[in-house]
């Protein structure tokens, strides 16, 4: 058997070493990485600016904006497939919500309204006057708010980490997954 190259092949070596000179760099920096870095710092700008380094919630607020952005890409500029690239982005809406539920603390109020009282605060933290059945109520709201706020925290690094796909290479499309994991949120 013998093996032929055709001229384009050779052609193609020869750009292709012509773009790896210094000059090139310097070109691609000013017209694609440039450009780009300032998009991102005025995306950034209001997360980078309250950033503080003492609390988690501030990476969050990063990884927020960062998933908002990349959400949005897949939903309406995504090249892949579209039944694999929304189970994708409805799983990176749903880190969404969650990182905002955090961020924002909304735990008390979502358990107000699923058990449809509100927290009585009439009465004084410091007191000892305040009715049994008073506390207990407020007691199921802040226990119900506490598993609310753990289960949706395990839910994300759930939908961060992904399932385990065992590929079956005779049924292809039964190895789309459910979305989530991170590592595969590209496109």
């Amino acid at each position: 058997m013998e093996i032929k190259f055709a001229d384009s092949f050779f052609k193609s070596l020869k750009k292709i070493e012509i773009r790896s000179r210094w000059y090139w760099n310097i070109i691609d920096f000013l017209r694609y990485d440039l450009p780009q870095g300032i998009k991102n710092l005025i995306f950034f700008f209001p997360e980078i600016w309250r950033f503080r380094s003492w609390d988690y919630s501030y990476q969050l607020s990063i990884l927020k904006k960062s998933l908002e952005r990349l959400s949005n890409t897949l939903e309406f500029h995504g090249n892949e497939v579209e039944e694999s690239r929304m189970k994708k982005v409805e799983k990176i809406k749903r880190a969404i919500s969650i990182l905002d539920n955090q961020a924002n603390d909304n735990y008390m109020s979502l358990a107000e309204e699923k058990i449809g009282y509100k927290v009585n605060t009439d009465y004084d933290i410091f007191s000892n006057n305040e009715p049994e059945e008073i506390k207990e109520a407020n007691r199921k709201i802040f226990d119900l708010s506490h598993s609310m706020e753990q289960s949706e925290w395990e839910e994300l690094w759930d939908i961060i980490k992904g399932e385990r796909i065992d590929f079956n290479l005779d049924h292809p499309d039964q190895n789309l997954g459910d979305g989530s994991d991170m590592r595969g949120w590209w496109d």
